[in-house]
């Protein structure tokens, strides 16, 4: 538990809050700081290995342990958010994956409204046709 901030400020140098729930994939490092006992401190962390209910499961050593993410009073009312840290060069692997499937998504959009105007002139066609077999038949 290290509670010095010009040590905290150093760990945290080359880092980035995160807000959660974050897409944590891979073996990225969660510093965190969180409240044990009324007091807040700084956990240089571990390995990120899942998410369980409202809960960080991390790994150092071969020893895992589980931080919390909310802390609750006994009425359930929040009265404490753990924040989470993690390397400035993951988030930029992250934006770069965004920044893909943003892409992708445009991409996909494009071929809807495309498909989407195809469908409209055809029910225009099918309107036309369905009006000139009504007039032959009517003769």
């Amino acid at each position: 538990m290290i509670k010095d901030i010009k040590v905290i400020k150093d760990l945290l140098e080359d880092h980035v809050e995160v807000e959660l729930p974050y897409p944590f994939d891979g073996d990225v490092i969660i510093k965190y700081i969180t409240q044990k006992e009324g007091e807040q401190y700084f956990s240089t962390g571990g390995r990120y290995i899942r998410m369980l209910n409202k809960k960080v499961l991390l790994q150092k050593s071969g020893k895992s342990w589980a931080v919390s993410t909310e802390i609750c009073n006994k009425e359930g009312d929040i009265i404490y958010k753990s924040r989470f840290f993690v390397h400035k060069d993951f988030e930029k692997k992250e934006d770069k994956k965004v920044t893909e499937l943003e892409s992708i998504i445009k991409s996909q959009q494009e071929v809807i409204k495309k498909l989407s105007q195809q469908v409209k002139m055809k029910a225009e066609d099918n309107e036309k046709l369905k009006l000139y077999i009504q007039q032959k038949l009517q003769r």
